[in-house]
């Protein structure tokens, strides 16, 4: 008998939370940008897969990318539920939507059509013909310390409670 929606919701909730530990024990330890960045984008894709699971029952096992559409989402709803039913300001809602699209390109995989090969794993060529290493690189698109992430992961680690 193939396992419940519910059970994959928590299983990948329960396992996003993991990841979510690992990102904040690197960034205590001052590791590199590219493994703190690595461990915020599989806990996004965790808890995008957990909410799917939870309010579609799609089967997200094969699914990738949309990071950028779901985690917005996600961050509105955990929002309401931690600030009394008040609404996402305009201007956080804008910068989630920015960040959750940086969080997505941070994946190989979704290289905006090839224009972003910047990513968090793997090195990469760019226009110059230069390799560039993730390790080495500043990913100057996300600052992984600054106040609008440190309260969107609030928001992600309320959603990720209640999927698990």
């Amino acid at each position: 008998m193939p396992a419940a929606n519910n059970d994959w919701a928590r299983g990948y909730a329960k396992q996003a939370l993991s990841d979510l530990r690992v990102y904040e024990l690197l960034l205590s330890k001052s590791a590199d940008k590219c493994h703190r960045l690595h461990f915020l984008q599989m806990t996004a894709e965790k808890t995008r897969k957990a909410y799917l699971a939870t309010k579609s029952g799609m089967n997200v096992k094969r699914t990738h990318a949309c990071v950028e559409r779901h985690l917005p989402i996600i961050a509105r709803n955990f929002y309401t539920v931690i600030n009394d039913n008040n609404q996402l300001p305009n201007w956080e809602k804008s910068v989630i939507s920015r960040l959750s699209r940086e969080i997505e390109l941070l994946a190989p995989a979704c290289d905006d059509n090839n224009s972003r090969r910047d990513n968090s794993e793997y090195p990469w060529e760019d226009a110059q013909g230069n390799v560039c290493i993730p390790c080495a690189y500043n990913f100057p698109n996300l600052n992984d310390e600054s106040r609008v992430i440190v309260r969107l992961i609030r928001l992600i680690r309320k959603a990720l409670e209640t999927y698990a």
